[in-house]
């Protein structure tokens, strides 16, 4: 039982973080256009740079307190920079119907590993097909990044 708590604890530590912790991410929910809302307030918005049939250019998440961090992008870009990048850069970027989780490929990675980043502890790290398989026949309701659906018109009030 001690052995596999440290092994826990070794993982934890291992894993890189891009991010720090944020608290009041509990709750949540996926919203459209990308939207992490909890407790009813925007707590981040993804955003898919040049989107593309399944993918991204680059994948950024901009937190309300105003930090954007890239996930993954070409080295050197920017937004708003006149450098173009391939739209198959970041390939099924999804997101969890609850935004407690990211995942998504890098197109360059030769091997079957997926990125899978936590947006409320800033953690990211890679898993394999098999644990991404088991997050998506848990999280049957994922939104897909690459694609912002059109809002849906409240319907008119009955006469």
């Amino acid at each position: 039982m001690r052995f596999s708590l440290f092994l826990l604890l070794g993982a934890l530590c291992t894993s890189p973080r891009v991010s720090h912790y944020r608290s009041g991410m509990g709750s949540c929910r996926a919203a459209d256009p990308n939207i992490i809302e909890c407790g009813g307030k925007q707590m981040a918005q993804v955003e898919c740079f040049q989107p593309g049939d399944e993918s991204c250019g680059a994948l950024a998440i901009k937190y309300a307190d105003g930090e954007r961090v890239f996930l993954s992008r070409p080295p050197g870009w920017e937004p708003g920079s006149q450098v173009g990048i391939d739209s198959n850069s970041v390939v099924r970027p999804e997101m969890a119907g609850d935004g407690s989780l990211i995942w998504f490929r890098n197109a360059d990675s030769r091997s079957e590993t997926w990125q899978l980043y936590e947006p409320n502890t800033g953690i990211i790290r890679e898993v394999d097909n098999f644990r991404i398989f088991q997050i998506r026949e848990r999280e049957r309701h994922s939104v897909p990044l690459w694609a912002h659906a059109e809002p849906v018109p409240a319907p008119a009030p009955a006469q």
